[in-house]
């Protein structure tokens, strides 16, 4: 009755809450090397560490970074050059390019 539907949601709510570690993992391209833990020292390595800022107001992780689109990155004020710099990082770094089936 009432009672079961309690626990139902009780013991759904705690999944929600505890969602898996490697879940992300999942989510996200695999790399060739692991990703910095700080999106400033990310863009440092790829020479655009000026533009950190803008990453830094959006809220971006670095894993955020590997699931950018241009339009991502245009909407967030990055100009055209470091645009297609931190496009063609991203694509060096998935491993087999981005083709996966």
């Amino acid at each position: 009755g009432v009672a079961d539907g309690g626990v139902a949601s009780a013991d759904s709510a705690s999944v929600v809450g505890r969602v898996p570690e490697n879940l992300l993992a999942e989510v996200l391209p695999k790399t060739l090397a692991p990703l910095p833990e700080k999106t400033s020292v990310l863009l440092e390595g790829v020479g655009l560490s000026k533009y950190h800022h803008l990453f830094e107001r959006e809220e971006f992780l670095p894993c955020d970074l590997l699931l950018c689109t241009d339009a991502d990155l245009k909407e967030i004020g990055l100009p055209v050059g470091p645009r297609v710099k931190l496009r063609n990082w991203i694509k060096s770094q998935i491993q087999g390019g981005g083709a996966s089936a």
